[in-house]
């Protein structure tokens, strides 16, 4: 019987229930008592960073998720860059990784990686007017960078032993919004990253493009060492991933955080760009004023007034609208605009509309969601965002999520579908166009001062110091 019970209890329970009595906690029983799962992640865009609603992205939200189905609190441990990353899992500072990362090997240390939350490529980047080059070959004898400790230097070493003359730099002490950067700056001629990263960052650089993918896909996981008393914790987050893509939720993940980027375009992006540099001066202080006294974001009301008008105070719609903010006749009254042509009144009446609007969201949408929301119902009405959010209700989606409601507002224009709804035929389709555009140039507003970085505004929001190893 001694032996007997020695065997079984050397066998790994399945369930999450802490063990009892002298047997060794594992990684997972110490996630479990401790009631935090510590999650390390690059800030970045495209993985974790924290703005006005607090922390975000695609990864935070996935590890939010993972944390409440284990029945804890999730703890962001943010890191400045990818060995960061993996020096946490190493001593133990972290529990796990969801920070982007591809399944590569580690030499003397191990990991033991996640089943795929997302599928990108490798995508050489460079500045729109450079010499385009087609293949890795063309890259030889050029000023080439990339993250170090990434699978985009794994894809060159393994390129190089067909092309010898292949170089590069890896950069230790940066992340993907600095390399890019760098190519701006011509400090380099062409940077490697992974398509997701390039897709966040792509509308604040415009006039950087894409000149080439690499043949072989890669696969997104979360990570954790690999170690004996970490197999429970990856059997759960194995469990946690397969069961959130069955259930759809992945899907709508991806569509939320990248499933709007594309729609911008790049001509309309480099247009706003350089209107931020030789107009936007003429009337920041006057946005930053008036947004100050309404109580909203300047760069929420400049890129609207942007949308509206491309900051032309006397601009007029083919339906009477007119003015920066272009306010019908109706509207303006309502929100004590005399003259709509006047710069400040205008700006004045459209940052109180939109208040409005965003007052009338409904409260259990999400914070960073109810902007959307807003923002849909300035261009079509409150009226027809809800009748979106009716005919996801109708379809089996979700009326309380942006990624669900927007798929429903080009069927505004079809009978079949704005027969069902209260208040008819709509374009959609426009909406859709606008609010997307909003949410790029608001992006490009947030990152174009120089100000506290992602990382430093990531640790800012952290209480207490992180117990992250020193900075490689």
């Amino acid at each position: 019987m001694g032996i007997l019970c020695a065997v079984l209890g050397a066998c790994p329970s399945e369930t999450y229930q802490s063990h009892s009595g002298a047997l060794p906690r594992d990684s997972l029983d110490e996630v479990l008592a401790r009631g935090t799962l510590r999650v390390v992640s690059r800030v970045n865009p495209a993985t974790f960073v924290v703005d006005k609603h607090g922390p975000s992205g695609i990864e935070f939200e996935l590890a939010r998720a993972f944390a409440g189905s284990l029945g804890v609190k999730i703890e962001m441990l943010p890191a400045a860059n990818i060995a960061e990353v993996y020096a946490a899992l190493d001593s133990g500072a972290a529990d796990m990784a969801a920070s982007g990362l591809s399944q590569r090997s580690h030499g003397s240390s191990a990991y033991w990686y996640s089943a795929p939350y997302l599928e990108v490529r490798q995508q050489i980047v460079h500045r729109s007017g450079t010499p385009r080059p087609r293949s890795i070959a063309e890259l030889a004898g050029k000023r080439v960078m990339v993250l170090a400790q990434s699978s985009s230097a794994d894809a060159l070493r393994a390129a190089q032993r067909e092309h010898p003359a292949l170089g590069w730099m890896e950069a230790t002490r940066i992340e993907t919004f600095d390399l890019l950067r760098k190519i701006v700056d011509d400090e380099i001629d062409y940077a490697i990253v992974k398509s997701n990263e390039f897709l966040m960052h792509a509308g604040l650089f415009p006039t950087l493009e894409v000149a080439f993918e690499l043949e072989q896909g890669e696969r997104l996981a979360w990570a954790t060492a690999e170690r004996a008393p970490n197999a429970r914790l990856h059997g759960a987050m194995q469990r946690f991933l397969a069961d959130h893509e069955r259930s759809g939720e992945l899907d709508l993940l991806r569509e939320r955080f990248f499933g709007y980027l594309p729609d911008v375009n790049r001509r309309a992006l480099t247009a706003f760009a350089e209107r931020v540099e030789t107009q936007l001066p003429r009337i920041e202080k006057t946005l930053r004023r008036i947004a100050a006294e309404e109580g909203i974001d300047w760069r929420m009301l400049a890129a609207i007034a942007y949308q509206e008008s491309h900051w032309n105070p006397r601009a007029v719609s083919p339906t009477g609208v007119r003015g920066m903010m272009m306010l019908t006749q109706a509207t303006a009254r309502e929100m004590g605009v005399a003259n709509r042509t006047d710069m400040e009144q205008s700006l004045r009446g459209g940052a109180r509309y939109f208040l409005r609007l965003l007052d009338g969201v409904d409260r259990r949408i999400a914070a960073p969601e109810r902007e959307l929301f807003a923002l849909a119902a300035y261009n079509i009405g409150p009226a027809h965002v809800e009748d979106a959010r009716r005919l996801a209700r109708l379809r089996g989606a979700n009326p309380e999520v942006w990624a669900d409601v927007e798929k429903q507002l080009p069927l505004l224009t079809q009978r079949v579908w704005y027969s069902r709804t209260r208040h008819g035929f709509a374009r959609g389709y426009e909406t859709l166009g606008f609010v997307n555009r909003i949410r790029q140039y608001h992006r490009y507003l947030e990152h174009h001062e120089d100000g506290p970085g992602l990382f430093e505004l990531a640790m800012a929001s952290r209480h207490g110091t992180p117990a992250l190893p020193a900075r490689s």
